[in-house]
């Protein structure tokens, strides 16, 4: 694969849709929260886009392929041809006509094999990349026979630090937000007439800094203190980009008593950044909680947690951002797995062990091992099913498996996933605790090394 931009010519950004009405704020209300906040204003407040009617910007909002081709089209200055009357079977007159058959006359696009393009369907994010890197003419070489189609143009974003090839599926969704930050990024290495290394920079803020004296232990969500025990490697090398492992507690079992049992310090050997969070503890004492009780699926109340957790780690530690990983038990898990799916752009995989998982829209693909007794009965096994079949779902497995280790927990690989997002399934028998006492819903031996292994062999 070709790894250089060429040296061309400032791009001229002069982007006009159906998707973006005139708004007379200068700033966005709504994209206080949305990490493209930068690449949004960045296009805005240069004229490039303007949102809607109502002066919102809607980042997390689709976008469908007639209106992305004309984006691009229109910020390149390309001159817009008359349509052809038999450029695709489902173009015709329609306001986008001449910006779709242009696309296809210029080699840009080629629509679907029954000759049609699909104008209002959803633009994915490897159509959207194919779109960018043929309209902004970056070299690429075509993907070899044993290569997907997409490939090249994955492989653009990921190697220009743009999208991370293990932050999302390559026939997901994009949303607005997302194709700004594409747009914007992509604009600046065409004016800085940037060369391209094939070292893709997983590198975080904290990478090269000074870390703090003692690791910060308290963290202010909306007003809320929250705390988290951090455990820094003893060797600490700010050059190194470490992994990050966030192990998330039960209902009963503060972070402390978990950083007990868990057993992971151990395993990891000082090769990743581990952080204990703590719940919010209930009122009536001995109990704790990730959420409160009317929250959405997609909105539980410590994914906020999570996010702060995360920012301030890599703003003041080097981190390797693909290789953040979560790990919970009983409730810990619960919340584990469901973070597995909301922040799925933004964690490489998970493990858990007696728990399901809320459902909601997913960000991403997440690896997954998920270990449960079919005899625990204070997590059901349906709910640990229910949960495995949705992770099955969220990264396109087949139903077909082959055995994997560990053996002794019964573990299977589900075949067909997301490129480097397994799914291992472990219905485990191991019914008695360390104390010899029956309890099918506890943590067996071996759990926290057997968890860092599946993290430890994810590419």
């Amino acid at each position: 694969m070709k790894k250089i931009i060429a040296t061309i010519s400032s791009v001229a950004i002069l982007i006009s849709t159906l998707s973006f009405t005139a708004s007379a704020e200068l700033v966005f209300p709504d994209i206080e929260n949305s990490e493209y906040k930068d690449s949004i204003e960045n296009l805005q407040f240069s004229g490039v886009i303007q949102g809607y009617e109502d002066g919102t910007f809607r980042p997390l909002n689709p976008i469908n392929r007639a209106e992305f081709t004309k984006i691009v089209l229109e910020s390149i200055g390309t001159e817009i041809q008359t349509a052809d009357e038999e450029c695709f079977d489902d173009v015709s007159d329609q306001w986008f006509a001449d910006y779709v058959c242009t696309a296809k006359e210029e080699g840009i696009i080629q629509g679907y094999e029954d000759g049609t393009f699909g104008p209002e369907k959803e633009v994915n994010i490897s159509e959207a990349l194919s779109i960018v890197v043929k309209s902004f003419d970056i070299p690429y070489d075509e993907p070899t026979d044993d290569e997907e189609w997409y490939e090249p143009f994955r492989e653009y974003a990921h190697d220009n630090n743009i999208f991370s090839r293990y932050t999302y599926k390559p026939g997901q969704d994009a949303n607005r937000g997302q194709m700004a930050f594409l747009v914007d990024q992509t604009v600046d290495i065409k004016n800085q007439q940037t060369y391209i290394n094939a070292t893709y920079n997983s590198r975080t803020l904290g990478c090269s800094e000074e870390p703090p004296s003692s690791a910060p232990t308290s963290f202010n969500v909306n007003g809320v203190e929250s705390s988290a025990i951090r455990v820094i490697p003893d060797n600490y090398d700010p050059e190194y980009p470490y992994p990050l492992v966030f192990a998330f507690h039960g209902r009963t079992n503060s972070n402390s008593q978990v950083r007990a049992y868990y057993k992971i310090e151990r395993p990891i050997n000082n090769k990743a950044i581990i952080v204990y969070p703590s719940g919010l503890e209930l009122p009536s004492g001995g109990a704790y909680t990730w959420s409160d009780a009317s929250d959405p699926g997609s909105a539980l109340r410590d994914y906020e947690f999570f996010d702060e957790m995360l920012e301030e780690i890599s703003d003041s530690y080097c981190v390797n951002k693909d290789k953040v990983f979560a790990l919970g038990h009983s409730l810990g898990g619960w919340f584990t797995n469901s973070l597995a799916c909301a922040r799925g752009d933004k964690i490489r995989a998970v493990a858990s062990i007696g728990s399901a998982r809320t459902n909601s829209d997913c960000t991403g693909p997440t690896a997954v091992m998920q270990l449960h007794n079919p005899n625990d009965r204070l997590q059901s096994i349906q709910g640990a099913i229910n949960s495995r079949d949705w992770f099955l779902e969220q990264n396109s497995c087949s139903q077909d498996y082959t055995e994997v280790e560990p053996s002794e927990h019964n573990c299977v690989e589900y075949q067909g996933c997301t490129e480097n997002h397994p799914v291992v399934w472990c219905p485990h028998d191991q019914d008695y605790d360390s104390s010899g006492n029956y309890y099918p819903h506890n943590w067996p031996r071996g759990t926290g090394e057997h968890m860092w292994d599946f993290f430890e062999s994810l590419d």
